[in-house]
């Protein structure tokens, strides 16, 4: 039994039981004798640590989700530039002009990144089957099949699905 007691093992047990009951005890005390007025230091440095912990932990950045429909609107744009550098592409200087045309190839870049495509129907027979509005028929006797004269606003598809429609001026007999 004598060794038990000179054990340090049983002593560091026995210490660390003591303290535990003593703790238990001293925070039973405190429950119904703590003042409002009078805060502890322990809740104090607590919600001190729990804040430092919070800021320490909270993102530097915020992260912007982009929606489907500002991409949309993004291809449009990207488009509506595309054909008004082609009208002007002659009178600009060359570096400029490749400038230019570099932009718009990392925007389309970029909005393909989302599986974005943008149509141009310009140029391209008219068939019936075509998810377009026709803002317009122009008549030209010369014209043996319909054409689309002019994309308006070019159709818009995000992963293979028409979300918006193309806008043309129809050419037809």
């Amino acid at each position: 039994m004598s060794n038990l007691i000179t054990n340090p093992i049983v002593i560091a047990i026995f210490s660390a039981g003591i303290l535990l009951v003593l703790a238990f005890l001293y925070l039973l005390s405190r429950k119904g004798v703590r003042q409002p007025d009078v805060p502890d230091k322990f809740e104090e440095l607590y919600k001190k640590i729990s804040e430092e912990i919070k800021y320490a932990v909270a993102p530097k950045s915020i992260n912007l989700s982009v929606s489907v429909t500002e991409l949309v609107e993004l291809a449009t744009e990207v488009w509506r530039i595309e054909q008004r550098l082609a009208k002007v592409a002659d009178t600009l200087p060359e570096n400029q002009r490749k400038g230019l045309e570099n932009s718009v190839h990392k925007f389309k870049r970029y909005i393909s990144n989302y599986d974005i495509e943008i149509v141009d129907y310009t140029n391209q027979k008219f068939n019936d089957g075509l998810n377009l509005d026709v803002l317009s028929v122009e008549k030209d006797p010369n014209v043996t099949t319909p054409t689309v004269k002019e994309t308006v606003e070019p159709t818009i598809l995000v992963k293979g699905q028409v979300v918006k429609k193309a806008k043309i001026i129809l050419l037809s007999n």
